[in-house]
């Protein structure tokens, strides 16, 4: 095979194996405060880029915390209304 073909499977192959990913941590809030959206009870506070979040569902959170690669504790927090 041609170096171009060997370069090319690599690339598939590393496109799709999967990654380990960590679970998503979550806490609990009951400061009404923070949760100024009744349909949004899931607030993440991005700490890399300085910004608060609102999401309907925690899968919405899971994914844009896996776009971002983001670190629990130290890069994001994540919290749901009770």
């Amino acid at each position: 095979m041609s170096k171009t073909q060997n370069a090319l499977e690599r690339n598939i192959k590393s496109l799709t194996t999967k990654r380990k990913s960590e679970p998503v941590k979550c806490t609990k809030s009951k400061d009404d405060k923070l949760f100024p959206y009744d349909t949004f009870p899931y607030r993440l506070d991005d700490r890399k880029d300085n910004k608060v979040c609102w999401f309907e569902c925690l899968e919405h959170a899971t994914k844009y915390i896996e776009r971002y690669k983001l670190q629990p504790i130290k890069e994001y927090k994540l919290q749901v209304k009770v």
